[in-house]
This record gives structure tokens, C-alpha cells and sequence, in this order.
């Protein structure tokens, strides 16, 4: 009698565990399940990818990283912490196929930049109308079917080597935590976040938005892109953790493609390759009529 009782409760407390597990998977987006979504089909092709290239970039590694994107074949791709005068041997291979490109402060470090099969109009840096500021993200509009997509690339504010800790703290101890680190850079992260924003609400067109955002699924940053009507692309259609950056044992994703209800999903994964400390992320869309 008391076996079958205990057996009842460690099966009633697996099942409480197992519906706490489910739910803060739910809640935070952490593991995505949609192991039958994918169609190869799409009428729009993006790729997203940290290549990590910049001062002294090896040709070897830059003509690897060419070819996978060349294989990769995306109408449209945006590389963060790209130098142009040190990826020139990687630039002369992608022009082949990309001959319209957009860049923001590229040949400093860390730039970023646009390349595309699809000529762009409304390209450029985003703009904002503070004196001594700026966020780093461009934006360019291509043409898909019979419609037009806004695309916004980004790369916000890293968590590592950030020199904004106030002074206060820096009074109080010479030490700063990994999470006074990590704060203080989502504020700026955040900042960025509601200027893409007001970028986005501006658009009378179908949106994207990518690129590194160095923080997670239901981030503050996340959430303040994502309470425009933007849409994780991953939690949408991925399948599992999807780790977008490695570093030793860490294994984390914070690279990101987000869109509007406009665009319909088609295909999105995570390409694995040590070319990068970051790992590409490709989406395909259509446009919803």
C-alpha cells in the first residue's frame, strides 16, 4: 500500500515538474519546438551573421566565410563587426553576386554592412535627432513581388569590455560583476531598441529586423521591438535552443531575426561553423497579400 502510494507521488511530482519546466519554456522562449515548420519555398531569403572580421582579418578564413555565404545563396545578408579595409578579399568575392551594398562606419571597428542581389532605395544610417548620439543600425528597402520590404540591420551594445558603469559604482569597489556589466549595457541596448522602434512604426511596408542584439528572448530590448507587432523569427519556426553564439563551454542566442505580420515565415535555421564566434541565422519569407 505505502509502494503504491509513493509511486503516485514521484509521478504526480514529475508531472508538476514537467508542466514547470514546459511552462517557463513557454514563458521565456527558451527551446523552440516546431519540428515540422519549414518550407524551403520563400520569396525572400535573409541572412544575419557577426563574422567577427575586422583589423588583420586572415584571407584564408575570409575566403571561407565568402563561400558560405555564397552557398547559403540569401537575396539579401547583413554581416556586423565587418572592416572594409581588411575584408577586401571576402568584398571582391560577395560583389560577384551582391553588387548593391549599404555599410555604417565599416571601415571602423565594428561596422556593419548590407549586401544584396536586389537594388535598395531608402538605404542609409538610422538617424536620431539627439546631439552626440546615434545607434547603430541602417536600414534599406527592396523590392518582393509585388510589394517593397523595409529591412533594419543592428548590433547593439555588447556586454563585454562596456566602459559605462557609472561612477558611483565605480566609487564604491574596483570590482564589476558580469551582471552590473550586463544592466548597464542593456540600458544602452534598450535606448537602441526604441529608436529601431520609431523607425519601424514609421514604415508603410512589411519589416525586418536583424542582426546581433547581444541579449535573449524576452529581454527588455526584445520586448520593446517586439511590442511594435514584430515576431521572433526562431521561436516561430525554429527547432530546438538554436545557439547563434559559442565561446568555450557558453553557448547563447542573441542574434536575431524579428518580423512584421506582413511576412509570412517560411524556413529559419541556424548554420554551425567555427568561422565565427557567432553562428548565421537565414530566414525565408513571403509576403502576405
Amino acid at each position: 500500500m505505502r509502494g503504491r502510494l509513493k509511486s503516485k507521488i514521484i509521478i504526480a511530482l514529475c508531472l508538476v515538474l514537467l508542466i514547470a519546466v514546459l511552462y517557463c519554456n513557454w514563458k521565456f522562449e527558451v527551446v523552440a519546438i516546431n519540428p515540422c515548420y519549414g518550407n524551403e519555398q520563400c520569396e525572400l531569403k535573409v541572412m544575419t551573421w557577426n563574422i567577427h572580421c575586422f583589423e588583420g582579418a586572415d584571407k584564408k578564413r575570409q575566403k571561407e566565410i565568402a563561400n558560405l555565404i555564397l552557398k547559403v545563396d540569401a537575396d539579401f545578408v547583413q554581416l556586423n563587426e565587418f572592416n572594409q579595409d581588411s575584408c577586401k578579399v571576402m568584398d571582391s568575392l560577395l560583389r560577384v553576386k551582391y553588387p548593391f551594398t549599404e555599410e555604417y562606419q565599416s571601415r571602423r571597428w565594428p561596422g556593419d554592412i548590407f549586401y544584396s542581389k536586389r537594388v535598395m532605395s531608402n538605404s542609409g544610417h538610422v538617424y536620431i535627432p539627439i546631439v552626440g548620439k546615434s545607434i547603430q543600425t541602417i536600414k534599406a528597402t527592396i523590392a518582393v513581388e509585388n510589394d517593397s520590404v523595409q529591412l533594419f540591420g543592428t548590433h547593439m551594445r555588447s556586454n563585454q569590455n562596456y566602459n559605462g558603469i557609472t561612477d558611483k559604482k565605480k566609487h564604491r569597489s574596483n570590482v564589476i560583476t558580469s551582471y552590473e556589466q550586463y544592466r548597464e549595457s542593456q540600458i544602452t541596448r534598450c535606448f537602441q531598441a526604441d529608436w529601431t522602434k520609431v523607425e519601424v512604426m514609421k514604415s508603410n511596408h512589411p519589416v525586418i529586423v536583424m542582426g546581433d542584439m547581444n541579449d535573449f528572448n524576452q529581454s527588455k530590448p526584445l520586448d520593446i521591438l517586439c511590442s511594435c507587432g514584430l515576431v521572433d523569427s526562431w521561436w516561430e519556426g525554429g527547432n530546438g535552443f538554436g545557439t547563434t553564439y559559442h565561446d568555450g563551454w557558453l553557448r547563447l542566442r542573441i542574434d536575431h531575426i524579428l518580423h512584421s505580420d506582413k511576412l509570412k515565415l517560411q524556413s529559419i535555421k541556424v548554420i554551425d561553423t567555427n568561422l565565427s564566434d557567432h553562428n548565421p541565422v537565414v530566414a525565408g519569407f513571403s509576403v502576405n497579400n
